[in-house]
């Protein structure tokens, strides 16, 4: 069972899924996928080529090409000393198509075997014959245009977001970029709008696993959908007024990036960086390095050139910056953050980072390089007070209620749901279980910072993650539930929320929170939500007992008047500014005064 706060990836296991990669020379291309019977291990300097295909490898003394447009004869290529580039020499003719390719290295001529690597700048990648993918037309490489239709479309800025994680295997019926097009209307109308996607770039081909591990940072998941789908679901999700964000992982690769076997001590640190830290799930790229003879970081430039990539190919409007406490480096993430940004200009653009414990000078506002940090402590706080009655942590409830720039959830990929939790932990279940994740969801509305809902909590998903490889196993949604009237219930609750922060909380600019009763003792926490403009006209009462609450009495000196419950519509005469109200067992209310 995972704990509330733990993070649970796991460090991937490559050895056994890994294609051998060294070889003698004649092994490489005995083991491509050939069109021809006759290889040579002499390479043939005649073969067609393109500047499309060359290999960064400065520490590098040999590099041959193979591909299906040589009949895998290798062509050798010729090393640019002052960049590090190998480069094909010039040629006449390619055939127009997609063909295979990869390159094979010596580091130096005494060495016996060739290595053979992927190009790292792969945009797409071939598991079953561990070849890059590449298509030509009039001898250069080609790519199949997408016109944008919603570019021109103002998109909502940071200050409005509502964030949707969702891992595409396992949200749609076909785990396709086709099949979140199809569920569009459905989070068009459950109100969100901004949805992040986890990794989408490929991992180890077409295994079923969330890709935090990444293998080729260019090439998506084959398994999703071509470049243009992802395109098309990013253009009609603008289309809508909804965000896309990249989960982005730059910390680390799997140990089967090309990057790795080309010369991992030039991109990663050598051993562990932090030797000290347990969480450790890859190669863990040495952004501090710099060639003095290049005259540049290359862990940094790489970085540079994938966000650049993402960015500027499939126009997303945000980053989060996966495991960004081991990556130990403030400068790379603004450097990232700048990067971003200049690519995607005329929009905002919302950069993330996962920081845990969070940190608050890692944020903007504070000098730091990103714009929200994710908070593991909102989780673990406000879980731990619905799940366990010996928990009621209220200084840090108030923290995550009322601090700003940070990415609120309640559950997400790293953490059991809630209602598991619930029902595991807290031993409740039914519409005790229900009740109490209504309560969650109205803390996490009506917070200060961005709230984010992971797939599947808003209708009640509550089935055990697990541990270990939770990474790897399949858990498609269970829309079925939504047939259900406890589901639909909930589901309705958090469509009446997100309308809530929407329409009054970020359209009035409603950015400040006032603690006006509070109760360790009883569970009960009272507090206002305003502007600058307005007066205190919001009123937030969480019960997080699971008793009923008689004739609690709440002083609020702007409260005498008439007031509505957005939840329940109930009614509310308040006088002597004096609330005056019975709480059920986890009862959240959320009083708008009538003016």
């Amino acid at each position: 069972m995972l704990s509330i706060l733990g993070k649970t990836r796991t460090s991937s296991n490559v050895v056994s899924s890994l294609f051998v990669n060294s070889y003698c020379i004649s092994t490489v291309y005995n083991n491509a996928r050939s069109q021809s019977s006759n290889h040579s291990s002499k390479p043939d300097n005649k073969i067609p080529s393109s500047k499309t295909l060359s290999l960064f490898a400065p520490t590098v003394d040999e590099v041959n090409l193979v591909s299906s447009f040589s009949q895998w004869k290798p062509i050798s290529l010729k090393k640019d000393v002052e960049t590090g580039v190998f480069q094909m020499p010039p040629s006449p003719h390619i055939d127009d198509g997609e063909h295979e390719y990869k390159f094979s290295i010596r580091k130096h001529a005494k060495q016996k075997y060739w290595t053979s690597v992927i190009d790292p700048y792969a945009e797409k990648y071939d598991a079953k014959h561990h070849c890059g993918l590449i298509t030509f037309k009039d001898g250069k490489k080609y790519v199949e245009p997408y016109e944008w239709k919603h570019d021109h479309i103002k998109l909502p800025e940071n200050d409005q977001l509502i964030i949707y994680e969702l891992y595409v295997a396992d949200f749609t019926d076909n785990g396709q970029f086709s099949g979140v097009l199809s569920k569009l209307n459905y989070l068009t109308d459950l109100g969100i709008n901004a949805i992040e996607l986890m990794p989408i770039h490929d991992y180890m081909g077409n295994e079923h696993n969330w890709g935090y591990s990444p293998t080729h940072h260019f090439a998506l998941k084959a398994t999703y959908g071509t470049k243009n789908d992802l395109k098309k679901l990013v253009d009609e999700c603008h289309g809508r007024g909804i965000r896309v964000f990249l989960d982005g992982v730059f910390n680390h690769s799997s140990l089967a990036c090309p990057l790795v076997l080309i010369d991992k001590n030039y991109w990663y640190y050598k051993d562990k960086h932090h030797p000290e830290d347990p969480y450790h799930w890859g190669a863990e790229f040495n952004y501090d390095y710099y060639d003095e003879a290049l005259k540049l970081k290359p862990a940094v430039k790489y970085a540079q050139d994938v966000v650049r990539y993402w960015i500027g190919e499939f126009h997303f409007d945000g980053i989060r910056f996966d495991a960004a406490k081991q990556m130990d480096n403030y400068d790379v993430l603004r450097e990232l953050d700048r990067v971003a940004r200049s690519v995607r200009p005329n929009q905002p653009f919302f950069s993330q980072a996962e920081y845990v414990p969070e940190q608050g000078n890692i944020v903007k506002a504070n000098n730091g390089p990103v714009d929200a940090c994710w908070s593991s402590t909102f989780h673990g706080v406000v879980c731990n007070a619905l799940v366990d009655q010996t928990k009621f942590e209220l200084d840090l409830l108030k923290y995550v209620i009322s601090a700003p720039n940070l990415v609120n959830y309640l559950t997400c990929h790293d953490n059991e749901r809630l209602m598991y939790l619930i029902g595991h932990l807290g031993k409740a279940f039914n519409d005790n279980a229900f009740q109490r994740a209504r309560l969650g969801a109205i803390v996490l509305m009506t917070s200060i910072s961005t709230p984010m809902i992971w797939q599947g909590d808003e209708f009640g998903e509550a089935r055990q993650l697990g541990s270990p490889n939770q990474h790897r196993k399949i858990i498609p949604m269970q829309w079925s539930l939504l047939g259900e009237e406890p589901n639909k219930s909930l589901h309705r609750t958090f469509k009446r929320l997100i309308e809530f922060r929407r329409t009054i909380l970020n359209q009035k600019n409603y950015t400040k929170v006032k603690f006006i009763y509070e109760n360790a003792e009883q569970r009960i926490l009272a507090y206002t939500r305003s502007s600058d403009e307005t007066d205190a006209d919001i009123v937030i009462v969480l019960n997080l007992s699971d008793q009923l609450k008689r004739d609690i009495e709440i002083v609020h000196r702007h409260s005498n008047g008439h007031w509505v419950d957005w939840l329940t519509s109930e009614n509310y005469s308040v006088k002597n500014s004096t609330f005056k109200l019975n709480l059920k067992p986890f009862d959240g209310k959320v009083l708008l005064k009538h003016h």
